[in-house]
């Protein structure tokens, strides 16, 4: 029971690094060949969430 921060912050750590791995991935990957400026928006929303995540990430690591 007395390291049940460090639990929290490490289930934050995992969640964060997951969601931001898979968001990157989606930037990457994703294709909208019939409409350009939807996959634009698409893309920056996922690239956007892919570096926050990672952020996250690296600060919960940092707080272990």
């Amino acid at each position: 029971m007395e390291n049940i921060i460090a639990a929290i912050i490490f289930a934050v750590l995992t969640a964060a690094g997951t969601l931001g791995v898979t968001s990157l991935g989606m930037f990457v990957f994703y294709r909208d060949p019939d409409d350009r400026d939807a996959q634009q928006r698409n893309r920056f929303e996922y690239g956007f969430f892919g570096l926050a995540g990672l952020v996250v990430m690296l600060l919960m690591w940092y707080a272990l």
